[in-house]
């Protein structure tokens, strides 16, 4: 009756009709809240891990093919088609379930579901081809290009997945804006509010260093990328510019590495790899930038630094790597390695024409029996060094 009674008055009238606006309002905040706070805390860190992780697959494959290129094509490389198939479709298939676990990323990548599906079947195709290459080798050639095929859609296909993933990353910033007015408009539910924003957002810088390491690290072996060697080569090149010092550039390759591969499989070739990147950082100097540019493929980025003292360089970690025991690793011998050498002055040189310079030391020390240090010259640093060592030479008979 009490109630009835203060429902009469017009001020009661107003307490219910806020009241009901409130719990409406509440009910409809609360459910965007949730929603919101569920999108903002979707994790796609081990999502970009597997497809960063299958997108080397084709890379690997095409380096296998191109590296038996000059001979008869073999059983060997019906193996690397084999392997290639077996982890693209187990790749496949683990980052299409991942996909599935989040509604919100599901919706945005639905128009590529389609592709996982023709991938998958021309996976197995390529398998049934496999199969009949055992019985009839001369059909190795066809199949060789089938797999490269496959290789670029399924590059095209991760492109795509990471681009979109990327976009629902920076999506998440914008939901923490949109919660945060929400919360500003619902002062009594800020205090809960707060919590769950305050969590979801240390939950998504967590996620955002991750997937930042990620895009300029290197997962096997924790050194810098290709990605991230680029950008400092670009630094580091206006710098020697306007100072202009000089830049040398090492590429550094793993002799026979493939052999360790073949003989000791694809772990201990990992653990080779993870251990002689270790060497290599523990030598490298801190101004030094040192990435892993391919499958046994490092590069040395060292401002300030002339050819000679380049070389040196490059001999002293040549000399380490031969003489270090890799430990927990039971190998015949220890891995060396081949370093090609070049230097640009002044920043006259890009990044590509300084790494086409090394790239061709680096074939002249494999071709020249590996486990060696050559170095190729700009035609303007070769003028360079001449000159240099001509003003050593005349102080040296002056004193």
């Amino acid at each position: 009756m009490t109630i009835l009674h203060h429902l009469r008055q017009p001020r009661g009238c107003l307490a219910f009709l806020f009241a009901v606006i409130f719990c409406t309002l509440s009910a409809v905040m609360g459910s965007y809240v949730y929603s919101a706070c569920q999108k903002a805390s979707a994790n796609y860190t081990k999502l970009v891990s597997d497809i960063m992780l299958a997108q080397q697959a084709a890379p690997q494959l095409r380096e296998a093919l191109e590296e038996g290129s000059s001979r008869q094509p073999n059983n060997k490389h019906i193996e690397y088609i084999d392997h290639f198939i077996a982890t693209s479709k187990q790749h496949l298939n683990n980052i299409q379930t991942n996909i599935e676990r989040d509604r919100f990323l599901t919706s945005n990548v639905n128009y590529l579901i389609n592709h996982f599906s023709e991938l998958d079947n021309r996976l197995s195709d390529l398998n049934q081809q496999a199969r009949e290459v055992h019985q009839h080798p001369e059909l190795i050639e066809p199949l060789q290009r089938g797999a490269m095929k496959v290789g670029g859609s399924l590059a095209w296909l991760y492109d795509k997945l990471l681009e979109e993933v990327y976009t629902m990353s920076s999506q998440q910033s914008l939901v923490m804006q949109r919660l945060s007015i929400a919360i500003n408009v619902l002062l009594v539910v800020i205090i809960g509010a707060a919590i769950t924003l305050s969590m979801a957002v240390i939950r998504l810088h967590r996620q955002r260093n991750v997937m930042h390491q990620l895009m300029l690290t290197d997962e096997l072996t924790g050194l810098y990328n290709r990605r991230h060697l680029v950008n400092v080569a670009f630094a580091v090149l206006t710098q020697a510019q306007r100072d202009k010092t000089p830049l040398s550039l090492l590429l550094l390759d793993l002799d026979h590495f493939k052999q360790i591969n073949d003989t000791y499989g694809h772990p201990t070739g990992d653990e080779v790899l993870r251990q002689v990147s270790k060497k290599l950082r523990q030598l490298s100097r801190p101004s030094d930038t040192l990435a892993r540019i391919g499958g046994e493929e490092f590069c040395l980025l060292m401002p300030n630094t002339s050819t000679p003292d380049a070389l040196q360089v490059a001999d002293r970690l040549r000399r380490e790597i031969e003489v270090s025991e890799l430990g927990g690793l039971n190998l015949h011998a220890n891995p060396t390695i081949s370093i090609g050498v070049t230097t640009g002055y002044g920043g006259s040189l890009t990044f590509e024409q300084l790494y086409s310079f090394a790239d061709k030391a680096l074939y002249q020390a494999k071709s020249l029996g590996r486990n060696r240090v050559e170095s190729l010259l700009p035609p303007i640093a070769k003028a360079s060094e001449n000159a240099e060592k001509a003003k050593n030479y005349i102080h040296s008979l002056i004193s």
